[in-house]
């Protein structure tokens, strides 16, 4: 016997159990929520090298393109290079000749002054603590009351400086209980290390075959979607990579260049610790609004440790750079990348950092930015469609007034 399949009750039926399928996987991981987070964990980590390697592609690749635009430019013994795997090739390597060039003398310049400052706000603290009470005990002398004698100070920290030796009996106890979380963190750092030394190799293979990819993964579109769903979510893609290409790299211009003003400006007003301080605030920078305010704290401590009177001053710089940045070079390099007003920026910058922390903070920006994208676009859309609709409607109203008053 043959059955006859009714199309519409079978497209329900099918409909039905993947709602069904969907809703028991969805309890699944609510209610042992635990082991999801360890499962998503533990997919994010074997992943990471990929992730990593992926970003790391999508951030050198303006510069890569820039390196290749200039090679084609290049004439050996009056032939220009026209291969583009040559190129490429050259491109990659001259680009991750400069990044981690870069990231190496930035390195080698911020470890010696990080430690140099570690050092000096160690033997600056005693005789900073000891002016801080000779301040407050002068403050408090003038109303009669009894406060701290700074020779007594002085006397306890020499008496606790004699008992060192019998202080470092108790090393082994200490050492016993940080030990595990040292090991931990020995072992994190060590597999994150390499975590993106094996990114760097995927990017390498990525920004190689770009072009190939980019048209497997279009062609993989358009096959599974109908064609105004593919091309609607080809149009969604293009549009988020264009918000991200221009944030990033534009944020990246204007932090480097408060950096480096920063840099100078401290030189010049013999700041302390200027090269630390400058790119703390150039990285922090690239947190929008809220980055000036973290990186020009930070300094203001560092500083104050040091000298109050040039924390001061360092207020003043930075209060003068962020002005300069939020009202003259930024507008003029990001101009308005994001499409969003100050309300959704700090909105999404509290969200992502709540959610994913630092990075969060730095990604919430543009992800937003891309939502409303596809928001703004589906609401023009729909507008779009009625409006259309509404006006055939009053065409048609037009049309059958006319008639009927020839009739008439």
């Amino acid at each position: 016997m043959k059955i006859q399949w009714n199309k519409r009750y079978t497209t329900i039926s099918i409909y039905a159990i993947l709602v069904v399928f969907v809703s028991l996987v969805f309890y699944k991981f609510i209610g042992n929520w635990e082991e999801t987070k360890v499962f998503f964990r533990s997919t994010l980590s074997t992943l990471s090298p990929f992730i990593i390697g992926f970003l790391i592609a999508y951030f050198i690749n303006p510069l890569v393109v820039w390196f290749e635009k200039l090679i084609g430019k290049i004439r050996i013994r009056k032939k220009s290079i026209k291969s583009l795997k040559a190129k490429r090739s050259l491109a990659i390597l001259f680009s991750y000749i400069t990044v981690l060039g870069f990231i190496i003398i930035i390195l080698a310049f911020i470890i010696p002054e990080l430690l140099n400052s570690l050092a000096d706000t160690i033997n600056k603290l005693p005789d900073l603590i000891t002016e801080l009470i000779d301040k407050i005990n002068n403050f408090v002398n003038k109303s009669s009351i009894e406060f701290f004698d700074p020779k007594g100070i002085n006397q306890f920290i020499d008496d606790n400086l004699n008992n060192i030796p019998a202080a470092l009996n108790n090393v082994y106890d200490v050492f016993s209980n940080i030990a595990p979380s040292l090991l931990n963190f020995t072992k994190s750092f060590t597999f994150g290390l390499l975590n993106v030394l094996v990114g760097f190799i995927i990017a390498i293979y990525l920004l190689a075959s770009k072009e190939k990819s980019l048209a497997s993964f279009n062609k993989g579109i358009i096959a599974l979607f109908r064609e105004n769903t593919a091309n609607s979510l080809l149009g969604i893609l293009k549009d988020s990579h264009q918000i991200f290409s221009k944030f990033f790299v534009g944020k990246l211009i204007d932090s480097l260049i408060i950096g480096i003003l920063c840099f100078i400006i401290t030189l010049i007003f013999h700041i302390p610790n200027a090269l630390l301080i400058s790119v703390f605030v150039g990285v922090t920078n690239m947190i929008p609004y809220f980055g000036p305010f973290i990186g020009g704290f930070a300094g203001i401590i560092l500083v104050f440790i040091i000298s109050p009177i040039q924390a001061l001053w360092f207020a003043l710089i930075i209060l003068g750079l962020q002005q300069f940045d939020g009202n003259i070079l930024g507008p003029k390099i990001l101009g308005d990348s994001t499409g969003l007003s100050p309300f959704w920026v700090i909105f999404a910058i509290l969200v992502g950092g709540k959610l994913f922390g630092l990075i969060g903070m730095f990604l919430g920006v543009p992800f937003f930015a891309v939502i409303k994208n596809i928001i703004d676009k589906q609401i023009n859309k729909k507008y779009e469609m009625k409006m259309h609709k509404k006006q055939e409607e009053t065409m048609l109203d037009n049309m059958q007034t006319e008639i009927d008053e020839e009739v008439e």
